[in-house]
Formats: structure tokens, C-alpha cells, sequence
């Protein structure tokens, strides 16, 4: 790589960097329930070498709430408890040095793919200004980890490095459960695609996958488990009953004949709710004007892309296929490919599920311009109108988005465990709601409990659904309500459930100034 390029795309990876790491520990607001729980469990690994529930270095899921979390992101944020102890930053800094690296990656990508490191450094500076990929990379998910090993896993496989080529794809299905769909879709693709180049290598081919099973094998006892198809049945579409009912209204009311089993059929149903489900990712108002209905993943008031990607993204299509067929075949069925997995879900679009998909959607975009700022004239509005829809979404973020969402984030729970640290010693037991979302995790984390006694002192069960409620964590017990009210005991509750003559000690509020729990007595 020339001098020049080195420093231009370093400039790019800071950049993108410098826009994740920026006030990461208090923007987002609050760290989410799945942050406190990826980061107590990393602690606990960390101190004891255990999970919150005891058991030893688990290596195909934490069970955490009863969602089983994929292993790899707790593990990756062990080192940075190590450093920086069991803080908001020590969480984030994962997804935030993912992020950075997967627009450094995205580069390569695109370069190996379409040998032009023009078109590579135009898909790695909007990747670094990506709305969608900014407020994935600034909080602990998951999925943005992932996309990092998925975008590696495909870059190698361009390579021709049959060897390793597998181990990202791996990784990436250790860290995001959407990732476990996706891998094996994306691995079919790319076989397909270099199978001249597979024939010629065998030998490398065969051991490269067979390396990667059995590096999977730890994963199979989850995949295969009764948790796992818990999980599954709960959000995908093919268990709605609605839609087996409404076959079979159907079928009753047309005489149950031959021609109505048919037309009728509940397969004919799932397909049909699949297809709406799949094109929801599509929405012009989810990609370009309000974003993921979900204020974690969009401010609402931006799509998960740029406006002005609208058209750019046609012709970068339209222009792909004009110019390089096989290899835009090859990009419609990566974007495919990451996006018809989640369609499953009853909850679409999901820009979590799909970010896969963002690569595919900017290296569309970014061939666009390439072609039409060849002129310098071209390229300054291009520029201009990218500076003008960024600034826009920065300020925005900066300036708005935590004063109109942290009750978004379960904020509340740190500032009420704060204040009441001094009052403890004063009292038999604190109730706290359980209304924002999992305590027990939050006064696991802000109390910085030692794991062997957190797990000496907890009340919990999994219930029939296969979640894990936590009754009671030492002094402290969980509640949705609260019918009789006691002596020596302070609550944490919300506003509307604090008793009249009751003494409030202080007030906790979101950051628009709406209370949100009121510490009191009686």
C-alpha cells in the first residue's frame, strides 16, 4: 500500500474511532440490561472463573436471564474489566474497537472484490460516518461484533485463504445468534462463487473446514438443546398460531374441499408472512427516514441510512450489474443472505439482526460515487450533502437523543443503587421494582459484588418459559408491585406506586426531567 493510502485510510479508522469513543460511558444513557449482564458475567469469569450461575468457563452459551448468550463477547470483555475495572467503558470498548476495525476491514474487502482501492476507501469513510453503524458500535451488542468476524471470514475466503478462512465465521457464530443463521448461508455462497479455486485446493479446503468444525463442537450441545428451541419458538413467525387458524377458517367456510386445502394452506400462509417479513427490511422509512422503530438502534428522526443513499443505492446497483454481473450476483446474495434469516422473526425490520446486511447496502452506495464524482463539481455536493446529513444525526445524537430516550436504557437502576448506599445500614431490606427491567444484574454490577457471594445470597429459578427471576440478591428483593407496606424497609418503586404518607428521601429522573423512581419509606 502507498504512502498516501496508509494515511488515508488511517485517517479513516480514527475517525470512525474517534465517533464510537466519544463519551461511550454515559451516550447511550445507561448501560442496557444485556450490557449489565455481558459485564457482570465477564467479572465473575474474571474473579472466579465461573458464570453468575456457577458454572465453570462455559463455552456454548451463559445462560444470564435465560436467553443464553453467545460466549464470545463475555470473554471478550474480561481483559478490559482487568483494566479498567467493571465500568460502562470496560463493557463498550469491545463493540467500539469492532466497530473501528471492521470499517479498517470493510476496505480490504472491497478491494479484494473489486480491485479498486478508490471504491474501498469510499465504503470505509461511510461505514466510519454510518448513522446504523455508529449507534451499534457505541453500545455492547453483540451483532456488531459479529459483523466484524463475518466481514473478516469473507474477506479471507477472498483471499483464497482456505486454511483459515472458516476460524472468523466461527468466531462470528460464538458471539450473535443471528450470526448462526447467516455463516453457513454466506460460507455456501462464497464455495460457490470461488469453486474453481476450491477444486484447485482440496487439500487446504478440507482441512480449513474441518478445523472449523471442530472448533464448533463446544457450540452443538446448546444449538441441539431445549433452551435453544425455546428461544427460537418464541420469536420466529412459523409458530404463530393466527395463522394456522385463519387456514383453517378458511378451508371450513369454502366446504373443506379439495381446491381450499390447497389455496388455503397454512404453508401457503407462513410463506406469505415470511415474504412480508423479509421485505419490512426494505422499507424506505426504515432505511432512510426513521430508522428501527427501536430507539437503542435509531434516533427516530434518521434512517439506518443516509437520505440522500436513497438513489445512490439504485444506481449503484443498477451500475453493478452493468459493469461486473458476476460480481454483483455475488453481492445481491450477500445482502440476501443476511437478511432472509431474520425474516423468521416476528419483529421486523430489526436493525440488530440485519446489520450484516450494512456492507452490502454501502458498497452499492459507494460504487454510485464513484462513478458520478469524476468531476470535481459532482463531488463537492456530494461531499457537501454527506456533511449536511451527518451533522444533522451527530448533533442530533449528541445533543437530543439522551434526554429524549434513556428511559429507553433502563436508567434509573445506577442512579437509585447509588443514593441509596449511605442509607443501607439504616434498614432490614430494600424493595425494589423490578418495572424498568432486571435489578438483581444491576445491583450485581454497581455493587460490584463478589461473585461467590452474589451466588451465596441470591433467590432465583428458571420458571416454565425457561427465563431466570431473581426474588432476592442479600438485602435487597425484586417486585413488580407491592400491596402492604412495611416498617424499616426503604423502596425503590415508581412514582405511582408510592403509598399516600409515605416518605419520600429523594427522587430519581430521567434525563428529560420525568421521575422515574422514588426512593421512600413508611
Amino acid at each position: 500500500m502507498k504512502n498516501l493510502n496508509f494515511f488515508v485510510l488511517a485517517a479513516i479508522v480514527l475517525l470512525a474511532f474517534v465517533l464510537r469513543i466519544y463519551n461511550v460511558s454515559v451516550l447511550p444513557p445507561s448501560l442496557s440490561w444485556d450490557e449489565v449482564s455481558i459485564g457482570y458475567n465477564a467479572y465473575s469469569i474474571l474473579k472466579t472463573g465461573h458464570d453468575e450461575h456457577g458454572l465453570f468457563m462455559p463455552l456454548d452459551a451463559f445462560a444470564a436471564y435465560g436467553d443464553y448468550k453467545p460466549p464470545l463477547p463475555v470473554y471478550l470483555t474480561v481483559p478490559f474489566i482487568a483494566i479498567f475495572g467493571l465500568t460502562e467503558l470496560s463493557v463498550r470498548l469491545p463493540s467500539v474497537i469492532a466497530g473501528a476495525l471492521t470499517v479498517l476491514v470493510l476496505f480490504f474487502f472491497v478491494q479484494e472484490l473489486l480491485k479498486s482501492d478508490r471504491i474501498g476507501f469510499i465504503s470505509s469513510a461511510l461505514l466510519a460516518i454510518s448513522p446504523w453503524h455508529i449507534q451499534l458500535s457505541r453500545a455492547g451488542f453483540e451483532a456488531n461484533i459479529a459483523l466484524l468476524f463475518v466481514l473478516l471470514g469473507s474477506y479471507f475466503l477472498l483471499k483464497k485463504w482456505f486454511l483459515i478462512g472458516w476460524i472468523p465465521y466461527v468466531a462470528a457464530m460464538y458471539t450473535f445468534n443471528s450470526a448462526r443463521y447467516v455463516v453457513p448461508v454466506l460460507a455456501v455462497i462464497f464455495m460457490f462463487y470461488l469453486k474453481k479455486s476450491l477444486l484447485r485446493n482440496v487439500k487446504s479446503v478440507s482441512i480449513g473446514i474441518l478445523f472449523a468444525f471442530i472448533l464448533l463442537l463446544p457450540l452443538v450441545p446448546h444449538l441441539v438443546s431445549k433452551e435453544a428451541r425455546l428461544r427460537f419458538g418464541e420469536v420466529n413467525i412459523f409458530t404463530d398460531a393466527s395463522v394456522v387458524q385463519t387456514a383453517n377458517e378458511r378451508i371450513e367456510a369454502d366446504g373443506n374441499t379439495f381446491w381450499a386445502k390447497i389455496m388455503h394452506n397454512r404453508r401457503v400462509g407462513f410463506a406469505r408472512s415470511y415474504l412480508l417479513h423479509f421485505f419490512d427490511n426494505f422499507e424506505p422509512k426504515f432505511l432512510f427516514i426513521r430508522g428501527d422503530g427501536n430507539p437503542k438502534f435509531s434516533l427516530q428522526d434518521v434512517g439506518e441510512l443516509y437520505a440522500i443513499e436513497l438513489p445512490l443505492l439504485i444506481l449503484g446497483f443498477k451500475w453493478h450489474f452493468r459493469d461486473y454481473r458476476a460480481i454483483a450476483w455475488l453481492h445481491l446474495a450477500l445482502l440476501i443472505a443476511s437478511i432472509a434469516p431474520a425474516a423468521t422473526a416476528r419483529e421486523t425490520p430489526h436493525a440488530l439482526r440485519i446489520e450484516n446486511a450494512l456492507p452490502a447496502f454501502l458498497i452499492a452506495i459507494s460504487y454510485a460515487i464513484s462513478q458520478i464524482t469524476r468531476k470535481r463539481a459532482v463531488a463537492a455536493i456530494i461531499v457537501m450533502l454527506y456533511i449536511a446529513n451527518f451533522s444533522f444525526f451527530w448533533h442530533n445524537y449528541m445533543n437530543h437523543y439522551a434526554l429524549e430516550f434513556s428511559g429507553e436504557w433502563q436508567y434509573g437502576y445506577k442512579q437509585a443503587i447509588e443514593k441509596v448506599q449511605p442509607l443501607k445500614s439504616n434498614y432490614e431490606k430494600i424493595v425494589l421494582s423490578e418495572n424498568i427491567g432486571r435489578p438483581y444484574m444491576y445491583v450485581s454490577f454497581y455493587e460490584r459484588l463478589d461473585p461467590r457471594l452474589m451466588r451465596g445470597s441470591i433467590k432465583g429459578s428458571f420458571d416454565a418459559a425457561g427465563f431466570y427471576n431473581v426474588t432476592a440478591l442479600g438485602l435487597y428483593q425484586f417486585v413488580r408491585s407491592v400491596e402492604i407496606f412495611e416498617k424499616n424497609t426503604l423502596y425503590i418503586l415508581s412514582p405511582r406506586e408510592v403509598p399516600p404518607g409515605a416518605r419520600v428521601l429523594d427522587t430519581v429522573r430521567l434525563l428529560n426531567g420525568s421521575p422515574v423512581l422514588v426512593i421512600f419509606d413508611v
